[in-house]
């Protein structure tokens, strides 16, 4: 973690931060005055219908959007920096590998504990996409994953299909986690 916060006094340009709570991480770019900060939060339906937690863009004009359509939000390639805490958007990872590549320019940093999704398994993910990746364990349950997005690219149609492939590979490691308990 530590890790992260000597990085991001470092960045310039569009930041946007998906989930985190940090206060420090927040602190540093808000005091940086080279840095556009674009937050994403997670807030909850008023519906009794909607109890689902969805997650919004919330930027200083306080517009909001589905992350979702955070694609359609931010245009190709006009993010230099993404700092994402993979807890809070776990739900909307399949949609976020793609997203994030098509929007990033620069780099991507992903934080989090390792019991909910495996760095290595994360790792070939983005590597599909043609893009460099990093892993940076802090301790046995922490890691920072570092992704260069400068020469990353796909399409439409091949990340759908890779959206297929990983719900098959997921419905496949809950059937195992079944078996063996």
């Amino acid at each position: 973690m530590e890790n992260l916060i000597s990085i991001v006094k470092q960045f310039t340009g569009n930041v946007v931060c998906l989930g985190v709570q940090d206060g420090r991480i927040l602190r540093n770019l808000e005091q940086n005055k080279q840095v556009n900060v674009y937050t994403i939060e997670r807030s909850r339906g008023k519906s009794i219908f909607s109890r689902k937690k969805k997650a919004h863009v919330k930027e200083s004009k306080s517009k909001k959007v589905n992350m979702k359509k955070l694609r359609k939000t931010f245009k190709k390639k006009s993010v230099d920096y993404i700092v994402c805490d993979i807890n809070e958007i776990y739900d909307y990872f399949k949609y976020f590998i793609y997203d994030s590549v098509v929007i990033n320019k620069k780099k991507l940093y992903l934080y989090g504990e390792s019991k909910y999704i495996d760095p290595k398994v994360l790792s070939k993910r983005f590597k599909r996409y043609h893009a460099k990746v990093t892993i940076i364990e802090s301790s046995s349950t922490q890691f920072l994953l570092v992704v260069d997005n400068a020469e990353s690219r796909g399409n439409w149609f091949q990340s759908k299909w890779y959206i297929v492939i990983d719900t098959f590979h997921n419905i496949g490691d809950m059937i195992s986690a079944a078996l063996i308990s």
